[in-house]
């Protein structure tokens, strides 16, 4: 007002310099910065006010129902205990489901929803303050200049549409403050849940996380079914849509609980033959980023472990973990009694809640078969062989006294010159810790992500490619490196019956030397001698490819079976389960609902015993998919297998005999493929 007043009372010329609508505009502006200046100085004092109101009301409440509580007998307590606690558990899990559905398939929706039952929340607190101090009058006197000043419609239009929407308006603020109600009840019972029954909640909510995406997976398997018309691009086009939105979820699943979770991402996130691309780029994310334990909790265990303080064995030990993984974690130290740098790994993970964790897969394996979903495999049977050797792996006792086995075998069989075993520091090595020697190089997994991230194959380094050479026997780069994994591992499993059955790129590194360093001997599988003999004799079949014989012996002496166990059938599913040579059938990827041949002739019972080797041939396989090798890693095994069976006193085919099969093999095959006839 004084504004307008001194505007009036001045000169003519000052009229002409000033127009009456800037003069206007002026006055509204300073009466708005005056109005806020105004709440600004009145919101502290308003919410304070509010605050001893709310505080004293709660307290009032809290009295009142606590003296009503001691006059209530005890019977009617305990009744009445009941009947919320089941109705706090039926409200929390029907938010949880609703929730996770949403939050999968709609997640706009839910954010939406999340902000209105804020603003459904704060919206009372607000009011309250507003009218203690009247900053709902000035608020108003404000924003009216403002809104004509801004907006090109009049305050009595907008007025009369907001009449009209005040109805939706209500319903909306009273769902959301329904939704409130109902996240506070959740979050309160889950909470309570995770205290009393952790294992069980875990599994819980893993259930239902998983649930939509399944449910997902279904329904578009069944609408595909229908589109008879589609052809074979736009069909595909539709799943690779499909697999980007699951890989996703299933990163998120990962991501959230860890665990036993982030094993099977190692095992999808190399399987570049058998999974989509989205899944691909997702799970090679979770191997080594698992979120690490704070130092604290560290530097608890470990001094725990070792019954001394940190500084009585270390000079130096680093907090920030340089891994991170499903059951552990590894930090950098330096020795106090000689110098030597040294990785200290640190068990993490409790073993109840891993095994809980694949008991959940195994139930969730069990739902994709019954539904459909599993692509004609038997994957039931991969999670019955982890829960079989999962505990062995938390045991760090057993684990160095593994590698000190391992790195002896080796030096027997003259690897050691091409493969690093770790050497453990036995005296500050326990049950959850064990200290090692550290090893200089970098891990497999960088390379391969790098080169994957790019779209290339990588750079083998010059002096892992010397080392590797073997004088010149194989082939120069990363095909004498995965020639070295294949003679490593034909050692430990065929010979030596005890094997590294966990081979992802993460727990490999090329040291400074040019060595290949094999980290991480938590997973190892023992082999019985009737499996190696059956490995071994199903190694010499391959090699000379007499399909009739490798059909024979699965059909003998394997547990793998087939709806219809033809020659043909075995023979193909042996080359993808047994060897890393890139073939049809190992190209085949699990997660085409549509066209795999395993629908056609379903795998009724998989391996279990034989369960680790095809993994870590599948392992193998993705990492040499990625770094362009396409060597066969049963040709490797070829002379170890025909010592351990003439050790055996059985009969071994001569390598002429063996050398002839093959060709004729090749020719007839040839023969019926260019006619176009029989199994070719």
């Amino acid at each position: 007002v004084g504004g307008a007043t001194a505007a009036k009372g001045s000169s003519s010329s000052d009229k002409k310099k000033t127009p009456r609508s800037s003069s206007g505009g002026g006055s509204r502006a300073s009466r708005f910065g005056a109005v806020l200046l105004a709440v600004a100085g009145n919101a502290r004092r308003g919410l304070v006010t509010v605050a001893k109101r709310a505080l004293t009301l709660t307290t009032v409440s809290v009295a009142r129902r606590v003296r009503k509580v001691r006059k209530t007998p005890k019977h009617l307590l305990l009744l009445r205990a009941s009947v919320g606690s089941a109705r706090s558990l039926r409200g929390a899990a029907i938010h949880c489901v609703a929730q996770a559905f949403v939050g999968c398939l709609l997640p706009r929706v839910l954010t939406l929803t999340r902000v209105a039952a804020t603003l459904a929340v704060v919206s009372p607190v607000l009011h309250r303050v507003s009218s203690s101090c009247g900053l709902g009058r000035l608020a108003s006197a404000a924003l009216t200049p403002a809104l004509e000043l801004i907006l090109p419609v009049a305050p009595d239009a907008l007025e009369d549409v907001a009449q009209r929407l005040a109805p939706a308006f209500a319903f909306l603020c009273t769902a959301a403050e329904a939704y409130a109600r109902s996240l506070v009840r959740f979050v309160a019972v889950r909470a309570v849940l995770r205290r009393i029954a952790p294992r069980k909640t875990r599994r819980v909510e893993y259930a239902v996380r998983v649930a939509p995406i399944v449910a997902a997976y279904a329904v578009k398997k069944s609408v595909l079914a229908r589109k008879t018309k589609w052809e074979a691009a736009r069909r595909d086009a539709a799943w690779e849509r499909q697999h980007k939105w699951g890989a996703a979820q299933m990163k998120d699943v990962i991501a959230d609980f860890g665990g036993f979770y982030r094993k099977v991402g190692q095992i999808a996130g190399t399987a570049k033959q058998m999974m989509p691309e989205p899944y691909l780029e997702c799970f090679s994310q979770t191997m080594d980023n698992n979120p690490p334990l704070p130092f604290r909790c560290i530097k608890r265990i470990v001094e725990r472990s070792l019954g001394a303080p940190l500084s009585e064995h270390f000079s130096e030990f680093d907090p920030v973990s340089i891994a991170a993984a499903s059951i552990a974690q590894v930090h950098n130290a330096t020795l106090k009694s000689n110098g030597k740098k040294v990785v200290v790994k640190v068990r993490t993970a409790d073993p109840r809640t891993m095994l809980g964790d694949v008991r959940s897969m195994l139930h969730t394996t069990l739902t994709l078969k019954r539904l459909g979903l599993d692509n004609g495999m038997d994957f039931p049977t991969i999670f019955r062989a982890y829960l079989e050797v999962i505990e062995s792996e938390f045991d760090f006792t057993a684990e160095a006294a593994k590698i000190g086995e391992f790195a002896a075998l080796f030096e027997r069989h003259g690897l050691s010159d091409r493969i690093l075993v770790p050497e453990v520091v036995e005296e500050l090595s326990t049950a959850d810790v064990m200290v090692m020697r550290r090893v200089w190089g970098t891990k497999l997994l960088s390379v391969l992500n790098r080169a994957r991230s790019k779209k290339k194959h990588p750079v083998c380094p010059p002096l892992v490619a010397a080392r590797h050479a073997n004088g010149g026997v194989v082939g120069i780069g990363w095909d004498g490196v995965f020639d070295t994994m294949f003679k490593a591992w034909g050692v430990m499993l065929l010979r030596h019956g005890h094997f590294h059955s966990d081979p992802h790129p993460g727990n490999f590194m090329l040291a400074k030397d040019g060595r290949l360093a094999i980290l991480d001997w938590g997973q190892t599988q023992v082999a019985p001698e009737a499996y190696r003999l059956h490995l071994c004799r199903l190694v010499l079949a391959m090699v000379s490819e007499d399909y009739p014989a490798v059909a024979q012996e699965v059909r003998l002496h394997s547990q793998l079976r087939l709806e219809r166990p033809t020659t043909e059938a075995l023979a193909a599913l042996c080359y993808a389960y047994f060897d890393t040579r890139p073939t049809p059938l190992a190209e085949v990827n699990m997660m085409d609902l549509s066209n795999s041949p395993f629908l056609q002739n379903k795998i009724t019972q998989n391996s279990q015993e034989g369960f680790f080797t095809v993994r870590s041939v599948f392992l193998l396989r993705g990492m040499m998919a990625t770094c362009g090798v396409t060597a066969s890693m049963v040709v490797a095994w070829e002379e170890d297998a025909r010592a351990v069976l003439k050790e055996a006193g059985q009969v071994v085919p001569s390598r002429m005999a063996s050398r002839g099969r093959r060709m004729v093999s090749r020719a007839w095959l040839g023969l019926q493929k260019t006619l176009n006839v029989g199994v070719g």
